[in-house]
C-alpha cells in the first residue's frame, strides 16, 4: 500500500491544493460559514434529540494510519468512503486505487492549506458527512451509506445550495486530483504528462469563479 513518503514534493502539493479549493474563492468566507452554521442548526432541529445517536458510526472506532498527519479521524474515513464511491475502478483497465496513494496525497494537500481555508474545508466536510443523517432520511452518516445511496447523495449536493455545490465539488476534486496526479495512472489513458512540466511553464493559479446570487 502506498504511503505518505510516496507523495510528490511540497510545491506540487501546494499547487494541487490551490486547484482543489478554488471553488471556495467563489463564495465569501462570511457567507460560507453562515451557510455551514445554518446547515448544522438545521440538522439538530430535523433530527431532534436522536441526532447524537444517529451520527454514531462503526468507523469512529477504526484507527487512522500512522502516515496520515493532517486529516482528522472523521475526515480520513470520509475521504476513504468517497474514494470507494467516486473511483469504482474494479474490472476496468485503469490503475487500481490500491496502487495509488490517494489518501496520502489528500493528506499532503490538506497540510499545505492556509489556516482559514483549512478551517472552512473542515467545517464543510463535517456538514457533508453528518447531513446524510437527515438528507433523504438515511438515518446514518455519509461514511456508512451504501454505494447507491452515496452516489445519490453526491448527486443531490451537486444540485443543492451554493454551499452544498461547493463542498460537492471540493470533495470530488480532492479525490480525482489525488488519483490522477500520480504518474502510475497515466499509461492506461495514454497520457505522457502535463505539457507545463515538459515545457517548463510556471503554474499561475486559478481564476475565481463568479459568485452566485442564491444562498
Amino acid at each position: 500500500m502506498p504511503t505518505a513518503k510516496d507523495t510528490p514534493p511540497n510545491q506540487s502539493d501546494q499547487a494541487a491544493a490551490r486547484q482543489v479549493t478554488a471553488p471556495l474563492a467563489a463564495v465569501t468566507r462570511r457567507r460560507f460559514m453562515k451557510g455551514i452554521l445554518l446547515g448544522s442548526a438545521g440538522l439538530a432541529v430535523a433530527a431532534g434529540g436522536t441526532f447524537a445517536v444517529l451520527r454514531r458510526s462503526p468507523v469512529d472506532q477504526l484507527p487512522v494510519p500512522d502516515g496520515i498527519q493532517h486529516l482528522s479521524q472523521s475526515e480520513y474515513h470520509l475521504f476513504r468512503r468517497a474514494i470507494e464511491v467516486l473511483l469504482p475502478l474494479a474490472g476496468s483497465a485503469l490503475t487500481p486505487v490500491s496502487e495509488v496513494p490517494v489518501l496520502a496525497n489528500i493528506d499532503a494537500m490538506i497540510g499545505t492549506l492556509p489556516a482559514h481555508i483549512r478551517k472552512d474545508v473542515a467545517s464543510g466536510l463535517m456538514l457533508f458527512d453528518n447531513a446524510a443523517v437527515v438528507s433523504g432520511w438515511h438515518g446514518r452518516r455519509f461514511v456508512d451509506l451504501e454505494e447507491a445511496d452515496a452516489v445519490a447523495y453526491f448527486d443531490r449536493w451537486s444540485r443543492g445550495s451554493v454551499i452544498q455545490r461547493t463542498m460537492n465539488t471540493v470533495i470530488k476534486q480532492f479525490v480525482y486530483v489525488s488519483y490522477w496526479r500520480d504518474p502510475k495512472t497515466w499509461p492506461p489513458v495514454e497520457f505522457d504528462g502535463p505539457v507545463s512540466d515538459r515545457w517548463g511553464i510556471a503554474y499561475l493559479g486559478n481564476a475565481p469563479l463568479p459568485e452566485e446570487a442564491d444562498a
